[in-house]
């Protein structure tokens, strides 16, 4: 394994270090990626040993974990303290987009009176989903339906107003249709943007660069969608606590090759890492001294994975010839087969049956992450093999 491979793997938790529960390793994450939240929530067992979909559950509805908009206005689950300073870098541009598509959805409005509107149909009220949503924003005089309700709670939260609460399945909580909710209303408080841009651009470097060093600005640019001038900010705050490293790419000093782990003390918004503990809001519990995986480990990975989606490129991961087949297009990346750090062919689940499609004509040994899965779900989970490229991409 590439000693870059094994250093991603493990600043991933793709080792699976000690136990940090949900909020913990979404600290240490700072985002998980989440507009799929079946996707989002086998993330977490990748990275972990003994938490299942329930404890991913329990944690958004405990409000420990928080789903919103946010890395390039995309969905994510984050802690509720990391929320403020991150909307406020990535706010501008989600809000931007947000009344574009609106507009292009046939509803007429600015800012100052649309945001209104949203406050008022929301707060109060719990969660709603979109139909309740739309419902209530046609009652207080703004007509609103499909993708327009959606792009209005986007837009609220953008200026730290709208989160998203529990899915609801037939009016249970649990995966199915999202909610929206008033922030202030579920998290306790308003949501409270950074007042000072630099502080939050050098906090960026530095948490994105503890779950994905090594690293560019050029990486951190394209996973956190702000512009590149933006990134290098964030990392020239930083300089004093990087390491550069041959090629071009950086880690945190007192990183130790090979393993991602912090072992010097450092410090990020409600976490603090000292020789290889966590303490403080959403954490709380011990991180593993900096093993390195296991040579040969295979992991699962989930539809929209970290692993794929964190640097500018996926060179040295996955090869130009099998990049249609986890990236066809549509919006679509696949679940993927990963040997030693490098992605050797895909995998789908749909009902008990979880099929593998190795790129090559070979034998992926993946029986123990197939019992894995099935233990994380809590339902049976049988592994097949086929070598025709699957027809979903979720994962599921």
């Amino acid at each position: 394994m590439s000693d870059l491979r094994g250093e991603r793997l493990a600043a991933q938790s793709l080792h699976r270090p000690a136990p940090l529960g949900v909020p913990g390793l979404v600290g240490r994450l700072l985002a998980v990626q989440a507009q799929d939240v079946t996707a989002a929530a086998l993330a977490f067992r990748v990275r972990s040993t003994g938490l299942t979909r329930e404890d991913v559950e329990t944690a958004v509805r405990e409000r420990s974990i928080v789903r919103a908009w946010g890395p390039r206005g995309t969905l994510h689950y984050m802690l509720p303290e990391d929320l403020g300073w991150l909307t406020s870098l990535s706010g501008p541009a989600l809000a931007r987009g947000a009344i574009r598509r609106i507009g292009q959805e046939g509803v007429a409005g600015s800012p100052e009176t649309l945001l209104p509107a949203v406050v008022r149909a929301l707060e109060g009220q719990g969660p709603l989903t979109k139909a309740e949503l739309g419902e209530r924003l046609s009652a207080r005089g703004l007509p609103a339906t499909g993708q327009a309700i959606v792009h209005l709670a986007a837009l609220g939260a953008a200026h730290g107003l709208v989160v998203l609460g529990p899915g609801v399945r037939d009016g249970a909580p649990g995966a199915g249709k999202p909610t929206y909710v008033h922030a202030a209303d579920w998290l306790g408080a308003p949501v409270a943007s950074s007042l000072d841009r630099d502080r939050s651009l050098a906090e960026l470097a530095r948490r994105y660069l503890r779950a994905h060093a090594p690293a560019t600005p050029a990486d951190l640019a394209a996973w956190s969608g702000l512009p590149l001038r933006d990134a290098r900010t964030g990392w020239r705050l930083i300089a004093g606590s990087l390491d550069e490293l041959p090629g071009g790419c950086w880690r945190l000093r007192g990183t130790g090759s090979g393993t991602g782990i912090e072992t010097a003390s450092g410090t990020g918004a409600g976490i603090e890492i000292t020789s290889g503990t966590a303490s403080g809001t959403g954490a709380g519990i011990e991180i593993a001294s900096g093993t390195a995986p296991a040579p040969h480990a295979v992991r699962l990975l989930p539809a929209f994975d970290e692993y794929l989606l964190g640097w500018r490129t996926r060179s040295g991961v996955l090869a130009d010839a099998h990049a249609r087949a986890v990236h066809p297009g549509g919006g679509i990346l696949r679940p993927t087969v990963l040997v030693d750090g490098v992605i050797r062919g895909t995998w789908s689940l749909n009902g008990p049956t979880l099929t593998v499609s190795p790129f090559e004509a070979e034998r992926l040994p993946v029986q123990a992450e197939a019992e894995d899965v099935s233990r994380f779900l809590g339902r049976p989970v049988t592994p097949a093999v086929s070598h025709r490229e699957p027809s979903s991409g979720h994962g599921r």
